[in-house]
């Protein structure tokens, strides 16, 4: 399958820039282009106004101070200006007056046949177009009055016609260079405008996509460690960001998932377990019943023959006996878990079962001080639960404490016991050798242990027993200072209506 082939954003982007530019020029070009003719008239225009007003002046000057070359001076140079066709002066006979301009060397027969087809005897501004000419031309007649009368008779007739002529068609070129010029530099500008932008799209936007782009494949390729750090303050800061929220979501749901996956295992292990003890336990536990039973008998007759030595090997027997027991009846207790028969459950009246208990298992170890501290409303306080799972968290609990300062000063082992109106809180305080914090992570943990001849499952049920109440256990311990297992369970208020 072939791939498909991708276009870089930044070419797509500047190249739509660049038309857009580009049609905004020809759109420009266009607009001078049929401006060129029409400014250049009104230019035309109104240069043709002005002239005139000089001529004017001179021809005045010369009938006042009889100063004929200041006309003819001014007259030859403004026939030098390149946008003037030609200044000329009629006689009263429609002649040109050849004195004031190189009127039979300069100009073409053309340009000669437009002027006195359009002479008139009365100002006038007029555009003539001819085949190869386009110019303004404009007239003004001179009647003989005022001072012009010193050297002209006829009163009030027209003695001569001012003929200005300014080309049309060059300074239309010269616009239209100009226009051509204007557009080529917007072009040029547009170019590097175009640069310029592609540069800063490439550095603003295509590079901080490509470092999400290469971090998106680092994830694809399984690293989870990847993140992305931009600092443009802008919305590819805030997608980097979430990139990485994403990244750490996905590591935490991977590490759920092998979490899972670990537990599938660990309990079809259990499941193998559970049936393996399921199978043999009867084989074992007849046996078993049968070894205490006459450790029993054995137990009455040492005592009866009054044999300590022997009464002492048989305690032996018997203890590791039920340790035994213990450890197969634990296994299958945490391989296959059910519920027990649930009850109301006085926990005073349990608390003092409790203690008769601690002092059974106390009785050769008197150094060891046990206490039981009650504190709240005691009037109605019940748990409702299996009563052998409670007394099974309890005595774990106090055997672990007991276990942790026998080998302390002053051992002293704490039931700090607490009733409120919601819950009933119990705290299991010894000042032992605590625990470390890598202990402490994997206490609750199925297998694990401290001790030599510790099965691992005893804290893990106790833990079990406990979120299957809705209950909530905690553990405060530091080394070398003591521990502090703390349980919550949810006080039952509905006593009366039980009873």
């Amino acid at each position: 399958m072939n791939k498909p082939k991708y276009n870089r954003l930044q070419i797509k982007i500047t190249l739509i820039i660049f038309i857009i530019l580009l049609i905004l020029n020809i759109l420009v070009g266009v607009y001078l282009a049929n401006n060129v003719k029409k400014k250049s008239l009104l230019i035309v225009e109104n240069y043709v106004k002005t002239l005139p007003l000089l001529v004017d002046r001179a021809i005045n000057n010369f009938m006042t101070n009889g100063d004929k070359d200041a006309v003819k001076e001014l007259v030859q140079r403004l026939s030098k200006d390149e946008n003037i066709l030609g200044i000329h002066i009629f006689g009263k006979n429609d002649d040109i007056n050849c004195t004031y301009s190189s009127f039979a060397t300069k100009y073409n027969q053309e340009y000669i046949t437009s002027i006195y087809d359009h002479l008139k005897d009365k100002e006038k501004l007029e555009l003539i177009k001819t085949k190869h000419l386009t110019f303004y031309s404009y007239y003004r007649p001179y009647k003989n009055e005022g001072a012009c009368r010193k050297c002209h008779s006829d009163e009030g007739k027209i003695i001569g016609v001012l003929n200005i002529n300014v080309d049309v068609n060059r300074i239309s070129k010269i616009m239209s260079k100009e226009a051509v010029n204007v557009v080529i530099t917007l072009i040029i500008f547009s170019l590097i405008l175009t640069f310029l932008i592609s540069f800063l799209i490439n550095r603003l936007i295509i590079h901080p996509l490509k470092i999400i782009e290469d971090g998106m494949i680092q994830v694809a390729n399984n690293n989870m460690g990847v993140r992305i750090k931009l600092r443009t303050r802008d919305e590819i800061e805030r997608l980097a960001k979430f990139f990485n929220f994403m990244v750490s979501s996905l590591k935490r749901a991977n590490q759920k998932i092998d979490n899972m996956h670990r537990n599938m295992l660990h309990v079809d292990r259990l499941t193998t377990i559970g049936q393996l003890m399921a199978s043999i336990s009867h084989e074992i536990k007849n046996p078993l019943n049968s070894i205490m039973i006459n450790t029993d008998l054995l137990m009455m007759y040492c005592e009866k023959m009054g044999d300590k030595n022997t009464k002492r090997l048989v305690e032996g027997i018997i203890s590791d006996a039920e340790r035994i027991k213990m450890i197969i009846d634990q296994t299958l207790r945490f391989s296959k878990y059910t519920p027990n028969h649930v009850e109301l459950i006085n926990v005073e009246k349990f608390l003092n079962d409790i203690e008769a208990y601690v002092k059974r298992i106390l009785f050769d170890r008197e150094y060891i001080v046990f206490d039981i501290q009650k504190n709240g409303d005691w009037s109605d306080c019940y748990l409702k639960m299996s009563r052998i799972q409670l007394e099974q968290v309890f005595v774990n609990l106090i055997k672990n404490a007991i276990d942790a300062v026998k080998d302390v000063d002053n051992p002293r082992v704490v039931l700090d016991v607490n009733c409120d109106m919601d819950h009933i809180i119990f705290r299991f305080i010894d000042n032992g050798i605590g625990m470390s914090e890598e202990v402490k992570r994997n206490i609750f943990n199925e297998f694990y242990t401290t001790k030599k001849d510790g099965t691992g499952m005893g804290l893990s049920i106790v833990k079990e027993i406990i979120d299957a109440n809705n209950g909530e256990i905690i553990v405060e311990s530091k080394e070398g200072e003591g521990t502090i297992f703390t349980i919550k369970l949810d006080r039952y208020k509905e006593v009366e209506d039980d009873q």
